[in-house]
C-alpha cells in the first residue's frame, strides 16, 4: 500500500512540474539577439510561441513567432492576422509573414496575402505596413521576428499559425490534422 501511495505521490508531482514548465515555455525563453518582449503566450497547437511588445499610441506591434519542432530542413511555418477578425475563416484573407528553411541555409522571410484556401502563399504585399522582417532557425525552430503597424484603437485581433513541406522550394499545404485546423484564436494585445 505505502509502495502506491508513494508511486501515486510521484505522478502527481511529475506531472505538476511538467505542467508548470509547460506553461512557462514562452516566459523562460531568451533570444540568442537578446530582444526582450513585454507579453508572452504559449499558442496551443503546433508547439508554437508568440512574443510581443505593442504600443497602442503608436499602433506598432513587435514581435517574434516561434515554431518548435521543425526537424526536417524543407520546411515553411508562417503567422498571420486575419484583418477581417472571421476566427471561423481566418485563413482567407490573412496577412501573413512566412518563414522558408531549405537546406543548408538561413530561412528566408517574405509576406503574402492568402486570399484562398489551395494557395502555395507566393510572396506579395500584405495590408499592414512592416519593417524588420527576418528569420532565424537554431536547432529545430523557426523564430519570425518583424513590427507592423496596426489600424489604430486595434486590441485585439484574430491570428493563425501553420506550418507544412517544401515541394521544389514552394511551400505545399499544410497537413488538416485537428491541431493545424485549431491553430487560430482571438489575442489581446493588451
Amino acid at each position: 500500500m505505502v509502495g502506491k501511495l508513494k508511486l501515486a505521490l510521484f505522478m502527481l508531482v511529475s506531472l505538476l512540474l511538467t505542467s508548470s514548465v509547460q506553461s512557462q515555455t514562452c516566459m523562460n525563453h531568451t533570444f540568442t539577439d537578446n530582444k526582450v518582449f513585454t507579453s508572452c503566450r504559449d499558442l496551443p497547437h503546433l508547439t508554437s510561441y508568440l512574443h510581443w511588445t505593442y504600443d497602442q499610441a503608436t499602433a506598432k506591434l513587435d514581435m517574434a513567432f516561434r515554431h518548435a519542432g521543425i526537424n526536417a530542413s524543407d520546411r515553411w511555418v508562417a503567422w498571420a492576422i486575419n484583418p477581417n477578425n472571421n476566427l471561423d475563416s481566418a485563413m482567407v484573407g490573412a496577412q501573413a509573414l512566412v518563414a522558408i528553411s531549405e537546406s543548408g541555409g538561413a530561412p528566408r522571410a517574405y509576406t503574402c496575402s492568402v486570399q484562398g484556401y489551395s494557395t502555395q502563399l507566393a510572396e506579395g504585399n500584405i495590408s499592414y505596413p512592416h519593417s524588420g522582417l527576418t528569420a532565424t532557425r537554431q536547432n529545430s525552430e523557426i523564430t519570425i521576428y518583424a513590427t507592423l503597424t496596426l489600424p489604430n484603437g486595434t486590441t485585439n485581433l484574430v491570428h493563425l499559425w501553420q506550418d507544412g513541406p517544401l515541394s521544389a522550394s514552394i511551400p505545399s499545404q499544410h497537413q488538416l490534422a485537428t491541431s493545424n485546423l485549431q491553430a487560430k484564436e482571438i489575442l489581446d494585445l493588451l
